[in-house]
């Protein structure tokens, strides 16, 4: 009996530390979601800004921050010309309202944000990713950064 409690245990708390993630692209979890649609109704390009800067300023990030640099990377893609295919519609509204260049000139720091959010040293996201079976989360945001080199 005490096998399959502590069983059922493991298993409820390896489930819940991906919680609110469902798919390993940009926006398949809740925190970049939830960024998508702050951003949406903001003005102007400061958000962006702010939760790159932030990646890159923290020491250690924890998953909410990390999927909200992701995202706020994806933004910086699009303005680029290299969007995701799976770009939120309303994050698209949003940019053709905006300057992209101003945009566009923040690849650098979405760069570095990205670099910090793959590091398993200071990315609680990247050490999420990690466990368990093989994934594609580490590919796709290669994939994203490389978007943004170019």
């Amino acid at each position: 009996m005490s096998r399959l409690i502590a069983l059922l245990l493991f298993l409820a708390l390896s489930t819940s530390a991906i919680a609110g993630a469902w798919g390993e692209g940009s926006f398949e979890n809740d925190d970049a979601l939830d960024w998508t649609g702050e951003c949406s109704q903001s003005i102007g390009t400061k958000l962006v800004a702010t939760t790159l800067n932030a990646a890159v300023k923290a020491r250690y990030l924890e998953a909410p921050e990390a999927s909200a640099a992701v995202a706020a990377a994806e933004v910086v893609a699009a303005a680029r010309g290299k969007p995701s295919a799976k770009l939120p519609k309303q994050l698209s509204a949003w940019l053709d309202r905006q300057s992209k260049a101003e945009l566009a000139s923040l690849a650098s720091i979405a760069r570095q944000a990205l670099r910090k959010v793959r590091d398993p040293k200071s990315s609680e996201l990247k050490q999420l990713w990690s466990e368990g079976k093989k994934n594609g989360w580490d590919s796709n945001v290669g994939e994203l950064e490389a978007r943004l080199a170019n």
